[in-house]
């Protein structure tokens, strides 16, 4: 069963996901952005108001948008039965969709997405990688910012700096950084002296701190650590808590946030691509490229 929730239903169901931190950050997060005007998503749930899961969709407005992020949110509840989701995923309308983006979903919900899209051949998992999600509660001192550099909010105006300094910038989802930042997404930036931005950090919709950057010739004066350490603390003053989606082998990015007070959470969250199996879509923006380098110093 899959029930369409009404936009005047929305900020209930927020309040009901705040009950199951920090596990529905990843549908707390778009569904709260939708609350405040965030456009192309429909949001359903397995029943209304006894809620067990929550999925939320691209609606028609944004499959037909190609500036609009293709990407599907999911969580069920840890009592939640797998036939709940399992109901919510067939009947939800996805399947209709020629490619479906689940970024940082459970591994549970990954594998009962799976098993539905993939089960009579219909979908093809095109891509699947497990990152380890990391969570702070309570962050380390904010660091002296050196002199010469200010602080700011991101604005929408600075999308193409954002996204020049994350290895998955081709991802879908990233399209969808200057309307949550216009919309007052969490954030922050450094200018040095002459206004350029050279160091950033936000809260994107999959709910986790990321695409977190520093230019490579202001490095090694600890502004990475000064913007994390700066919007985990604005993270956890309105949620409590905070998440950040890293690597193992991004040794330098695990010490960093483990210093500030991050630890690693038992399960991992992972992020997979499901495409129809007749058609034949352009997938250059899921492509995984060198994870290397994240600028983190």
């Amino acid at each position: 069963m899959a029930v369409q929730v009404l936009p005047e239903d929305l900020p209930t169901l927020v309040d009901i996901l705040k009950k199951e931190f920090p596990d529905s950050q990843r549908v707390y997060t778009p569904i709260s952005l939708i609350t405040r005007g965030l456009t192309g998503y429909d949001v359903y749930v397995d029943k209304w108001p006894e809620v067990s899961a929550v999925l939320v969709k691209i609606s028609d407005e944004g499959m037909n948008d190609p500036n609009h992020e293709k990407v599907t949110s999911i969580f069920t509840f840890k009592d939640a039965e797998d036939n709940v989701l399992r109901n919510l995923v067939e009947h939800s309308g996805i399947t209709s969709q020629s490619i479906i983006g689940i970024p940082f979903a459970s591994v549970k919900c990954s594998a009962i997405t799976k098993d539905v899209l993939c089960r009579d051949g219909a979908f093809v998992e095109h891509l699947s990688q497990e990152v380890p999600v990391y969570c702070c509660t309570s962050a380390s001192q904010l660091p002296e910012l050196p002199k010469g550099f200010s602080v700011r909010c991101l604005r929408p105006e600075d999308y193409e700096s954002i996204i020049s300094g994350v290895w998955y910038k081709d991802f879908d989802y990233v399209k969808s950084v200057k309307r949550v930042l216009a919309l007052g997404a969490l954030s922050v930036g450094i200018e040095d002296s002459s206004g350029q931005l050279v160091a950033w950090t936000l809260h994107h919709v999959t709910g986790l701190l990321g695409m977190t950057y520093v230019i490579p010739e202001y490095r090694n004066k600890k502004l990475g650590k000064y913007v994390t350490v700066a919007l985990t603390q604005k993270m956890i003053a309105q949620d409590g808590f905070c998440l950040a989606g890293i690597e193992d082998g991004n040794t330098v990015s695990v010490k960093l946030h483990q210093d500030i007070g991050f630890t690693k959470m038992d399960q991992p969250f992972v992020f997979s691509v499901f495409c129809r199996n007749e058609s034949d879509p352009e997938l250059k923006h899921i492509k995984v490229t060198s994870s290397s380098d994240k600028g983190w110093k």
